[in-house]
Parts: C-alpha cells; sequence; structure tokens
C-alpha cells in the first residue's frame, strides 16, 4: 500500500462526508505514518511508544491495530514511504530536463531538499533506522540499491548522450550512493540537515553525483558552471 507520510496529522471533519471507508482508512494510514516520523524523529524509535504515536496521529489504539501489527511495523511502512517519496522526488526533477546535466543538477537538488524540509524524516532515514533492528537494516539496504539502480540509470543515460563515456561499475554506483547517505546522516547528527539545501552550490556535491558525466564540460556561457562554485568536472 502506498501512502505518503506528508498527508499530516489533521484530521477528517466531523459529520457525514462522501469518502469512502478506503479513503477514510488510507487517510488515517497517513496520519499514522506522519506521526511515527513525528515522533521517531524527535525522541528517537527506541523511546517512542504506541501513544505516542496514537496522540500525534489522532487516531484510536484500535485503529493503529487496524493498520499495523506493531510499532515495529509501523516504522519499516513510514521509512519505506518516506524514501519511496524521495526517490520518486529525485526521478521527476532528474528526468525533466533533455539534458542529461541538468538531470543530475536538478536530481541533486531534489534530494538535498527534500531532507533540508524533513529534518525528522532525516533523522528517522537516517539515524533511527539503524538502530531499530534486523529488519529496518534490511530495508534500508533495499533502498541503497534502488538509489543504486537510479544511479546507473543516470549513467546510462549520460553514455546515450556522450557515447565516449565509460561504463560506472556498480561498486562505483554503491558507493557514491553511500557517501550521499553519509553526508545526509553526519548533517543530521550535527542539527544541521536544514542546512544540506547549501550543499547544492559546492563542487564537492554536484562532482560526487555527476561521476558518471566525468568527462563532460559545459560551455562557459551557461550560468550553470558559475553557480557549481568550482572547476568543471574533468578539467583539473
Amino acid at each position: 500500500m502506498s501512502t505518503t507520510v506528508q498527508a499530516g496529522t489533521e484530521r477528517l471533519p466531523r459529520g457525514p462526508h462522501r469518502l469512502s471507508r478506503k479513503q477514510v482508512e488510507n487517510h488515517q494510514r497517513g496520519r499514522i505514518l506522519a506521526a511515527m516520523i513525528a515522533t521517531a524523529g524527535t525522541k528517537g524509535y527506541g523511546s517512542t511508544t504506541i501513544a505516542d504515536i496514537t496522540r500525534v496521529a489522532r487516531v484510536s489504539r484500535d485503529t493503529f491495530y487496524e493498520q499495523f501489527a506493531n510499532k515495529e511495523a509501523c516504522f519499516l511502512a513510514a521509512y519505506d514511504a518516506t524514501t519511496r517519496e524521495l526517490l520518486d522526488e529525485m526521478v521527476a526533477a532528474g528526468t525533466s530536463k533533455p539534458s542529461y546535466v541538468e538531470g543530475i543538477r536538478d536530481g541533486v537538488r531534489a534530494y538535498l531538499r527534500f531532507w533540508s524540509e524533513r529534518p525528522d524524516a532525516a533523522r528517522v532515514c537516517t539515524l533511527e533506522v539503524m538502530a531499530a533492528g534486523n529488519e529496518a537494516l534490511a530495508h534500508r539496504e533495499q533502498t541503497l540499491r534502488s538509489f543504486a539502480r537510479l544511479y546507473r540509470t543516470v549513467a546510462e543515460r549520460a553514455r546515450a548522450q556522450q557515447p565516449g563515456l565509460p561504463t560506472v561499475p556498480d561498486v562505483v554506483a554503491r558507493a557514491i550512493v553511500v557517501a550521499a547517505v553519509e553526508l545526509t546522516t553526519q548533517y543530521t547528527r550535527e542539527d544541521r540537515v536544514a542546512r544540506c539545501r547549501s550543499l547544492r552550490a559546492t563542487p564537492c556535491t554536484y562532482g560526487l553525483w555527476s561521476l558518471p558525466a566525468t568527462r563532460w564540460r559545459l560551455p562557459r556561457s551557461q550560468p550553470e558552471r558559475r553557480g557549481l562554485g568550482g572547476p568543471e568536472p574533468g578539467t583539473s
């Protein structure tokens, strides 16, 4: 079941409405997931209780158990929904322009913007997931693989537009994804994840994601080059 954690915790209006039972259940589920992110992002996964979640979501305990077997199941669903939303936003941003160069730039910006606007989610998806047990680690591994596949897709798009570019090995795609996650984790641990958005202008961040295009050179007249804050890849 796909439910966004950005649904918020606002309750449905009281009284008669035209929503189906399924719509009501999805709304309740979204509120519970948002409450899990808000609570675990503030108190930590270990300290979060079902009572905390139902209080923030403004649902009954029975409603919670209609959706989830336990706290762990709720946490995993919230983690999966958040990372899936991030992946969708990056794909949408990265494919909105014809040039892979612009796609890389916009995808990086989407990644950094996503976390800077969701500090609780950043904490849940970088720090708390590491403390939530083996099943959570397995979900994290699946997420890393999904992002590595996205990176390989970016590399293939770059090679389609510039056939002379080298093939990016799987281990490199994995390393790039892990490095990006570690950067986010560091900013989250230091309580400055809201500043992630500013990283989009640094050459190290852009260079990290643009590795599959290490041989491209932007024309000097393009304003994007000035925004990177450093030399063009492959010119050093």
